[in-house]
């Protein structure tokens, strides 16, 4: 790990959270879909007692007894939600006719491991217990995100098994992190390219992590997940991206869980890089998201 103080830890958050370290230009009239669903914000009481902020998209003619959409953002644990998540909560909305809930959960470093997956779990649990308030189908539940959003979503899946408690029943993973295994390699006394995903990372793991014993616990590694837990898995869809270097650990991961039952759809888009799918990248976002959306359509047994 890099020796940082916890002081220098915030500081060090701040700076990736500059909106010119992940800048977003959107395609012409992506962004009007915000204001063609209706969203409400809301909190959550965590098991440990701390407020969870979400939001809930729906649309009018969402359909009676719907599937439901639990969203994790990415931002490698320490970047805030942005209008790009909102953005996709929207379209999924639209696409689906379902309620989506957008899950805003602590962020490191002022709330290390396992602050974010707690919160994600507890929102789970929040979900099946008032499905009947959100008019949504218990047995309809997906949950998906991107970069750490889908580490999160796939950590909350094993911690779900680990505590016997209802699972989702699909898992969408967007360029997920398999392995968090690199804590070195930046001067942080020199100058740093923030623009640089490999230099990010670096920052976000330790910012994350308290120790580099962590970096081999399967709920910050996908890739140590033990078989007892994988064997629970649900079925996922899994986009990789060929520039991005988190692309091997998450493929390394869809194959631990297809090898222990799971029914994996594994696509990786060659000539893309990490954030493609979320920020509208290059020409192969919207042939990704046709992946995602046919594969949940699929499982949840949804008609156009």
């Amino acid at each position: 790990m890099l020796n940082l103080t916890q002081e220098e830890k915030i500081l060090w958050g701040k700076r990736l959270r500059e909106p010119k370290n992940l800048p977003f230009t959107a395609p012409e009239g992506y962004l009007d879909c915000v204001d063609q669903v209706q969203r409400k914000e809301f909190q959550i009481m965590g098991a440990d007692h701390q407020k969870i902020t979400v939001w809930l998209t729906t649309t009018e003619d969402k359909t009676a007894n719907s599937m439901l959409y639990l969203n994790i953002h990415g931002g490698g644990f320490v970047q805030q939600h942005a209008v790009w998540d909102h953005a996709l909560c929207a379209i999924m909305a639209k696409e689906f006719r379902c309620a989506v809930l957008d899950v805003d959960y602590r962020l490191a470093p002022e709330y290390p491991f396992p602050a974010a997956l707690n919160d994600c779990y507890d929102v789970l649990q929040w979900v099946y217990d008032h499905a009947e308030e959100l008019e949504v189908d218990p047995d309809k539940i997906v949950i998906g995100g991107n970069s750490a959003g889908a580490t999160l979503s796939a950590g909350v899946c094993m911690k779900s098994a680990e505590k016997g408690t209802k699972m989702p029943n699909q898992l969408v993973m967007i360029y997920p992190a398999g392995a968090m295994e690199q804590t070195e390699g930046v001067d942080v006394n020199g100058e740093i390219d923030l623009g640089d995903l490999s230099m990010r990372a670096v920052l976000y793991n330790n910012l994350y992590l308290e120790s580099d014993d962590q970096t081999k616990n399967p709920y910050v590694s996908l890739i140590y997940t033990p078989g007892e837990l994988l064997e629970q898995l649900p079925d996922a869809v899994v986009i990789t991206a060929g520039k991005d270097p988190l692309c091997p650990g998450g493929e390394q991961f869809a194959m631990m869980m297809a090898a222990s039952g799971s029914r994996i759809v594994l696509r990786r888009f060659r000539n893309s890089g990490h954030g493609f799918y979320l920020r509208c990248i290059g020409d192969e976002w919207q042939e990704a998201r046709k992946t995602v959306f046919e594969e949940i359509r699929r499982k949840m047994n949804i008609e156009r």
